[in-house]
């Protein structure tokens, strides 16, 4: 081995470490060799079960059913199914700010934007949502009531 050692100085000046002390050091340091060492052993190639349980587990995106008629509903999307109504009540149900923005431009006379941001479907799936939502509120203030 051929290391070589020098003095070691701060900034002042003063020596802080001789080469002597340094190679004594080394010289008291034990050198444990190990013959080898273990390797992680190699994982057998997965399987074709092992990787689809691992694909749903972490790529395949779960989207909830609607109750009333068992369709999948993307909520980062419209309803692909365009003409069920139960979707896209549950659809409006998700999206509040959403609803809360269309009310916003209705009630600013607005409608015309609506159609022409979203389409007619749209629109007329919103106003089934909201006079469903407008009914079961004057239910809820009858029976109040009486």
């Amino acid at each position: 081995m051929s290391e070589q050692f020098y003095d070691v100085v701060d900034s002042t000046g003063e020596v802080l470490e001789t080469a002597a002390e340094q190679l004594a050091a080394a010289e008291n340091v034990e050198h444990i060799v190990v013959d080898s060492i273990p390797l992680e052993r190699e994982r057998p190639p997965l399987s074709i079960g092992e990787i689809k349980k691992l694909r749903k587990q972490y790529v395949t995106v779960q989207h909830p059913r609607v109750i009333a008629c068992q369709h999948e509903l993307n909520l980062n999307a419209q309803p692909t199914h365009r003409n069920c109504e139960s979707c896209w009540f549950a659809w409006f149900q998700n999206h509040g700010e959403i609803v809360q923005q269309l009310d916003e431009m209705h009630t600013s006379g607005n409608d015309a934007a609506i159609i022409q941001l979203q389409g007619k479907k749209f629109y007329r799936r919103w106003r089934q949502f909201m006079s469903t939502i407008a009914q079961w509120k004057q239910q809820e203030i009858d029976e109040q009531a009486s």
